[in-house]
């Protein structure tokens, strides 16, 4: 085997599990703005990276053969036997918050993503990686007064702030040619703070920080199966996945302090278990002849059979539709560049899992895209952009409209090709 070849390789290893410890630190950073991420466990973020997201985060029924898709754990058999590819990507917002006639914008930016996948033998393929579960970011600035004083009014911040990560390893399994099931373990892990700053200088007094931090942790699974066929020249795949119940082992920690830093108070509780509740999805994606590809997911996770004690917040399950369409002009080399681009386009619908002044609230997203490839095809740079509307402005309640881009890149190698020479 060729010398440098070897050494390109290891490099990259050794480049990939430095990125992943250090990534770690990363995701952890604030990724949203959403007065809402104050609820539960903030806002779940999409799973999907930017293929994906270009066509209305749909692709349950797509396998992995330009990038590792995430949505089903099945779709790891789609990597070739002798690529490895690794996905990395990169994401910012602008929103601009609606209420009451009065408007605010806001911009969020950050690590998005990045997974590793590759084929063990020619039935089992696998991919690893890390990406964020949930965010929290959120001020609000209001007014409180100590009971039973009279004009005894202050001014009240609170801030939120953190993030779930998920790191994860899965694996796909061939049971037939056209038959292929998966599974994926991962595991969770952060923490969402709470500060109340309580600023008692206008009453003559010192002003009062609660500071409260719960901490979240423990395993995720999740399975799918892709079946495909051939219906004259269209190539029909279904999937779908089934993610049961899993519970997070929660931690808080509640400190009081003024604002010279001593601490007035100081306890740990353990909660118990942060529930995440079953999720059924299924998908549909039919390829014309490689020119063509036709995406269409459906699905819902069962938030409704739980209650988690907030006032005027109801928990309702989550429907969500999302449609999507590529088209590649050519997959001929010789042609120009431009003809083998991957146009992307999509829409998708969804609730959310919170109900306030009873409104369940709804995300209406349009995507579009684009797969620009780079050395000879193997590998490429994908741009898509979201246009988003979440929320509404019914009962005093907020509307969030957004743009946001995410740009992913897939890079392919070639790891498991021995070069022989006479």
């Amino acid at each position: 085997m060729n010398k440098s070849y070897n050494c390109l390789k290891y490099t990259f290893i050794v480049a990939f599990a430095t990125l992943f410890i250090n990534t770690t630190t990363v995701v952890a950073q604030n990724n949203t703005r959403s007065p809402y991420s104050m609820y539960g466990l903030g806002e779940l973020r999409s799973q999907v990276n930017a293929v994906n997201t270009a066509m209305g985060g749909a692709g349950v029924a797509m396998g992995s053969s330009t990038f590792v898709n995430v949505l089903n754990p099945a779709s790891n058999h789609g990597i070739d036997s002798l690529n490895v590819i690794f996905d990395t990507g990169l994401e910012g917002k602008y929103s601009q918050f609606k209420s009451q006639g009065e408007t605010q914008n806001l911009n969020t930016g950050n690590f998005s993503y990045f997974s590793l996948g590759f084929r063990v033998n020619s039935k089992i393929a696998a991919n690893i990686g890390l990406n964020p579960f949930s965010s929290t970011g959120y001020e609000i600035n209001s007014t409180a007064s100590i009971d039973g004083v009279i004009d005894s009014e202050y001014p009240l911040n609170i801030i939120g702030s953190g993030d779930i990560s998920r790191a994860y390893g899965g694996l796909s399994y061939s049971l037939l040619p056209n038959l292929h099931i998966g599974a994926r373990t991962s595991f969770l892990f952060g923490s969402v703070k709470q500060t109340q700053y309580h600023n008692l200088t206008t009453l003559g007094s010192t002003s009062i920080y609660n500071e409260t931090t719960n901490f979240f942790h423990n395993f995720y699974f999740e399975f799918g199966a892709q079946y495909e066929f051939k219906v004259k020249k269209y190539a029909i795949s279904v999937g779908a996945i089934y993610n049961p119940e899993q519970k997070l082992v929660t931690k808080q920690e509640n400190q009081t302090y003024n604002s010279s830093g001593t601490i007035m108070a100081d306890e740990t509780n353990y909660n118990g278990d942060f529930r995440i509740p079953e999720e059924f999805g299924f998908g549909l994606a039919v390829n014309d002849n490689n020119k063509f590809l036709y995406l269409l997911d459906a699905g819902f996770q069962k938030w409704a059979n739980y209650d988690y004690n907030v006032k005027s917040v109801e928990l309702k399950n989550t429907p969500y539709l999302r449609l999507g369409l590529q088209f590649t002009p050519s997959t001929n080399f010789m042609d120009s560049y431009f003809k083998k681009v991957n146009y992307r386009i999509g829409w998708k619908y969804s609730k959310s899992y919170l109900e306030l002044k009873g409104n369940q609230l709804e995300e209406y997203v349009f995507t579009f895209g684009l797969g620009l490839p780079i050395r000879n095809q193997s590998s490429r740079v994908d741009c898509a952009f979201e246009l988003g509307s979440f929320g509404t402005t019914s009962n005093r309640l907020i509307q969030e409209n957004y743009i946001r881009l995410r740009v992913g890149f897939s890079l392919k190698d070639l790891w498991f090709q021995q070069r022989k020479f006479n």
